[in-house]
């Protein structure tokens, strides 16, 4: 959120005689991803050595999802056609053409639909009355997001459609619990667990880990309550309200026409998916620029020092974005030392990465998942009591970092589990009791029930003895 916010910034402090370059870049970088997810379809994949495409058959280019590719190129789909209504060339036309090939590669139904608003927008916005059009436009899409929500919802929907239906009843269902605070800044995922149908685990499974709602406002009513739901619709306003002022304030209202129906078909968009960061990125950049267009005298400049805070975020959210990737890469490097066989590589690396993020449970919980190994390569009891201790360390790390989170208790009753097949009887008990609060927090989670069926079936034959 902070590279988002700084794109913003950015955008909205910038010099006004660059908001034509800058949505001119990212129509040729949409044009580009575009071109990837065409020859990614095709079945060649030149920079991620795909062999299979992780959702059969729908590219997902550089976003690693064919959703979150179509999100961004339906978000500048109306950047695609401004630019070639604008300089009437060839190599813009091919763009373009790029973009909406590419969106169509990703097989996303939602941002389709979206770019067809995006498109219709664009051109009402550019050619009518502006503002009239504007909120003809601003119409349309609730009426299309309206007509999407309803379609889902029809009797005999498509199995995905299906499990978005329970997942926004969860949400209706999340907000009503908590109605005036939510359940927390990415709480949802937590919450969901709690409260997620028996409709959904038959659709999706018991192991299926949700973590949007699928809907903006479901998702943001359900996170953040009623205040939260009440900036959100101040947002939505300002931005309106900055639509406005820069096409009554345009003497070429193609550049404003395509920020505005760009943003408008990334919020149809969202009352269907979530996006990406890559994706938010880019609509930061646009609503900035949109709200740069609507100052009111053109000729102002923002002192440079203003630009300072946006610049220090920005740099920081980069800063720490590569250390964590940098780590992340130390993390995987472990892993793939492990898979290899080599566990006392696999033991120093993982350690590496984890005192570099600690807390980090995605990493707590892959040492732990490794360590059930190491101890069943080495037989010295020595280096066996060491690993034992090193797996109650994790455990005790989670449940102080994350004592309201199901897999602490997990990687908890997992530890007490493998003390009591080493001989420690006396932990079958704590793996019991873990298992327990985990299950308090995710009821309805495959592995967490079989690994308790497990346990009561020892306490059972223990008993008998």
């Amino acid at each position: 959120m902070t590279l988002v916010a700084a794109a913003a910034q950015l955008a909205a402090r910038g010099a006004r005689e660059r908001e034509d370059a800058v949505l001119r870049l990212l129509s040729r970088a949409s044009a580009a991803v575009g071109a990837y997810a065409v020859v990614q379809r095709l079945g060649w994949d030149p920079v991620l050595s795909l062999n299979e495409l992780p959702t059969g058959a729908r590219a997902v280019s550089t976003l690693g999802s064919p959703v979150d590719l179509g999100a961004y190129l339906a978000l500048l789909v109306p950047a695609a056609i401004w630019r070639a209504d604008r300089e009437r060339g060839a190599e813009a036309w091919i763009a373009a053409a790029l973009v909406a090939a590419g969106l169509a590669a990703s097989g996303s139904r939602g941002a389709m639909a979206a770019a067809a608003i995006g498109t219709a927008a664009y051109a009402l916005i550019s050619r009518w009355d502006a503002r009239r059009a504007l909120r003809s436009s601003a119409a349309l899409a609730v009426l299309l997001a309206a007509g999407a929500v309803a379609w889902a919802c029809r009797a005999g929907a498509s199995v995905s459609d299906q499990g978005r239906r329970e997942v926004w009843k969860t949400s209706v269902n999340l907000f009503l619990a908590r109605p005036w605070l939510g359940w927390g800044p990415d709480g949802f995922a937590e919450a969901f667990k709690l409260h997620r149908t028996d409709a959904f685990v038959t659709i999706a499974g018991a192991n299926h880990y949700q973590a949007y709602a699928h809907n903006d406002l479901l998702h943001v009513l359900s996170s953040l309550g009623l205040p939260g739901t009440a900036a959100y619709f101040w947002l939505l306003a300002a931005l309106l309200g900055a639509a406005a002022a820069a096409l009554g304030a345009a003497k070429d209202r193609r550049l404003p026409a395509a920020l505005c129906a760009g943003l408008l078909a990334l919020w149809v968009n969202l009352q269907l998916n979530p996006v990406a960061t890559e994706v938010w990125i880019a609509a930061a950049l646009c609503a900035g620029l949109l709200v740069s267009l609507a100052r009111a005298d053109e000729n102002a400049a923002f002192p440079r020092a203003v630009l300072v805070v946006p610049a220090l975020l920005l740099s920081a959210g980069l800063l720490y974005a590569a250390d964590s990737l940098r780590n992340d890469l130390v993390y995987k490097r472990g892993l793939r030392a492990h898979v290899a066989g080599r566990f006392a590589e696999a033991r120093v690396t993982i350690a590496r990465a984890r005192r570099s993020r600690t807390c980090e449970l995605s990493y707590l919980m892959g040492e732990f998942n490794a360590i059930t190994d190491w101890i069943n390569a080495d037989r010295n009891v020595e280096a066996r009591l060491a690993l034992l201790a090193l797996a109650d360390a994790d455990a005790r790390e989670a449940l102080a970092c994350h004592p309201r989170l199901a897999m602490s208790h997990y990687i908890a009753a997992g530890s007490a589990r493998i003390h009591y097949d080493l001989g420690f009887k006396e932990r079958l008990a704590d793996a019991a009791r873990e298992y327990d609060a985990a299950l308090a927090l995710d009821p309805k989670f495959g592995p967490l029930l079989d690994a308790r069926a497990g346990v009561t079936r020892l306490q059972s034959q223990s008993s008998s003895r």
